[in-house]
């Protein structure tokens, strides 16, 4: 699904969706996680499930 005409905003720390994006249509809410990956040399942001993100999470603040 290809989206034209939306303006989003892209900073270090966030990217800012345009507010007409349909994103209850793709199922999408807040407190949803993605992880950024490249797949095939196309970077894309990947759903994770939430359990996941937070064992992550976890792993990582432990390492530090």
């Amino acid at each position: 699904m290809k989206h034209y005409d939306y303006e989003w905003d892209l900073y270090p720390n966030f990217l800012k969706l345009d507010p007409e994006l349909p994103v209850d249509r793709l199922g999408w809410k807040e407190g949803d996680l993605f992880k950024f990956v490249n797949v095939d040399g196309v970077m894309m942001l990947k759903k994770i499930d939430r359990l996941v993100g937070f064992l992550e999470e976890g792993k990582q603040n432990a390492e530090v």
